[in-house]
């Protein structure tokens, strides 16, 4: 046969457009009864043998046979994304160039990236579908012509995509994420983008698990997909992230498949590809962050490597204990009372336990600031009978369990101790001329004091009253102090062993209440000293020390007492005077006890209230004569 007109393929034309063309320009109807002539029919991708013979009927040239897939966009030859039954336009091309591209055919492409329009896939008059067996290429059946519609505009990501799949260098690909819109060619990108399109469609709970999605299904399913796919590597990496974050933290299964799904075991195996390392190295530093379930061994050394520990931000309690140094049993029990932030999820009767690492960097500086007894007496640098001396004249304090942070051994503060340290080595004044020098743990008994006054030296040495006139900088810690030996003597003789009171004691005679006293002891306000009889210990308060308090303080209850009125009615009264109520240690429940005011800021209140002259003359005429 003969065609009057030759009609040749323009650039980017699909075959089928071709055809469709010459079969209407030359008057011989449809392109479909010609090709039945020849026991053919039309299809978004011939053999070999039936491009021959197209070529042959059509009087096609050789390069009217080799579409923009066989050469510059070569995702449009992969036939098993190309649409087998929708073939839907873009309005505007159909206007301006009468012909249908070929890139139109991708499953994944439902824009123009020209134009930045939605394809048109129905006809806007009768509803049709627009097929790939249609009987005219410009026009619907009942007569609308397509180039008439009014397109809708497209996301700039799917109109980059249809730019990415065509192989074209379009603005729009600046929506994909860097490492796509730079790709030249990976075969595998068409299946990766479905395989992430489906996974999000599942995550959102969009899609059934079984779903299945391929050549024959609807250019509906085709919008579909693209807006997972948008909705994932959109405004790269934020929406990314922020979808994995939501389901990796968020999410009630203890498993990562149960999280996710299974999809990342494709993402590590199937397209393990450097095409695709920036989506792969995104999703792990998401499950570093803010998985907290379980991760199995093989899956973490396939992402992070064999040592993987340093990029973990949350461990299972049986890994945070190893970490810890712990019992498993015990920080999980820890996690679950809510002494330690933590995860806790339950599976049946299965329960999972997960620890942050903030949570555990900030049990090891918990540990790193308290000491054990033998830490506290190496940081001081002193003999085992000086520390527990000094402990005694009240220079460090011992911090019971339930007052230090948990999983914390120390007793001591290394800010305590540290402070000492200073306070003491900071206070060496100068040297008298004929000073006979004594090391502060020569103050014992091999140097003629006595047992019993030395915890009273010590505590005039805390207190200031007795000096260092030396300092031996080679030596650490409190060891290369030096004093006035002749002083010390002179203290040991003019100082008697002070009288003290026991707790009970001091209620005893007071009127106060034992458990108020400990907290003012424990606040540091009233000085004590620990005395030990055999294995058991118990605080002792020096006449010296009470008197002091006594001088610097008074309980607010006893000037309730007095003033015949209530504790919260007198401290309202001082509120305007800015009199600061002091408040010892607490217990968890209950109310205030033992509450303090300093005498100062009483004498300083009252000296705020003065007569007026107006108040003077009022006085003067009131008075008698």
């Amino acid at each position: 046969m003969s065609f009057f007109q030759s009609v040749s393929l323009k650039p980017g034309e699909s075959l089928n457009s071709l055809i469709m063309r010459k079969a209407e320009l030359n008057g011989y109807g449809t392109a479909h009864a010609l090709l039945a002539d020849v026991g053919m029919t039309m299809k978004v991708c011939y053999s070999a043998e039936e491009l021959e013979l197209l070529r042959e009927c059509f009087e096609l040239a050789e390069h009217d046979l080799t579409p923009v897939s066989a050469g510059q966009a070569p995702y449009l030859g992969q036939k098993a994304f190309l649409r087998s039954q929708c073939s839907p336009v873009c309005p505007q091309c159909l206007a301006d160039e009468g012909v249908a591209q070929e890139a139109w055919s991708h499953v994944l492409v439902i824009a123009c990236h020209k134009h930045q329009t939605e394809l048109l896939s129905q006809c806007p008059q009768c509803a049709e579908p627009i097929c790939l067996t249609r009987r005219a290429l410009m026009h619907c059946d009942c007569g609308y012509e397509y180039c008439h519609a009014i397109s809708e505009p497209a996301s700039a990501f799917s109109a980059g995509l249809s730019a990415l799949l065509e192989n074209v260098d379009a603005p729009n690909r600046q929506a994909l994420p860097l490492p796509l819109h730079q790709l030249s060619f990976e075969p595998l990108l068409p299946a990766f983008l479905l395989m992430l399109a489906k996974a999000q469609g599942r995550m959102s709970d969009q899609l059934p698990p079984k779903f299945r999605f391929a050549a024959s299904s609807s250019f509906e399913d085709s919008v579909a997909m693209v807006g997972y796919l948008e909705s994932l590597l959109g405004e790269w990496p934020q929406r990314f992230d922020d979808v994995l974050e939501d389901h990796l933290f968020q999410g009630e299964g203890v498993s990562l498949a149960g999280r996710i799904g299974t999809w990342y075991r494709e993402l590590f195996s199937t397209y393990a590809a450097p095409s695709f390392d920036f989506l792969r190295d995104r999703l792990k530093a998401q499950i570093a962050e803010h998985f907290d379930g379980r991760l199995g061994v093989s899956t973490r050394g396939l992402m992070f490597g064999a040592d993987n520990a340093d990029s973990m931000h949350w461990f299972a309690a049986a890994e945070a204990a190893r970490l810890l140094g712990v019992a498993p049993d015990i920080l999980a029990n820890l996690v679950i009372t809510q002494q330690i932030d933590g995860r806790v999820h339950q599976e049946g009767k299965s329960r999972f336990v997960a620890v942050h690492r903030s949570t555990l960097d900030q049990i090891a500086a918990d540990r790193a600031s308290y000491l054990s007894a033998t830490e506290a007496r190496q940081r001081l640098n002193v003999s085992k009978n000086f520390f527990e001396r000094f402990i005694q004249a009240g220079g460090l304090r011992r911090y019971k369990r339930n007052e230090r942070p948990v999983l914390v051994a120390g007793e001591f503060r290394v800010a305590d101790v540290d402070q000492v340290i200073q306070q003491l080595v900071g206070s060496v004044r100068k040297k008298p001329r004929a000073a006979q020098l004594i090391g502060i743990q020569d103050i014992s008994a091999k140097h003629g004091i006595s047992n019993s006054k030395i915890v009273g030296i010590l505590q005039d040495i805390l207190q200031g009253i007795v000096q260092p006139v030396g300092h031996i900088s080679s030596l650490v810690g409190l060891a290369g102090l030096q004093f006035d030996k002749v002083q010390i003597a002179k203290r040991v003789r003019d100082n008697d062993p002070d009288v003290v009171l026991s707790v009970s004691e001091l209620a005893k005679v007071s009127g106060w209440k034992a458990g108020v006293i400990k907290k003012w002891i424990q606040g540091g306000y009233l000085k004590s000293i620990v005395q030990t009889h055999g294995k058991s210990t118990r605080d002792v308060i020096p006449l010296s020390a009470l008197m002091q308090f006594l001088l610097t303080y008074c309980p607010t209850a006893e000037l309730s007492k007095q003033l015949k009125t209530k504790t919260l009615y007198l401290t309202k009264a001082w509120r305007p005077a800015k009199i600061e109520v002091i408040a010892p240690p607490q217990q968890s429940v209950g109310g205030l006890r033992g509450l303090l005011v300093r005498n100062a800021d009483l004498a300083r209140a009252a000296q705020l209230r003065k007569p007026t002259i107006r108040e003077l003359a009022d006085q003067l005429e009131e008075s008698p004569c």
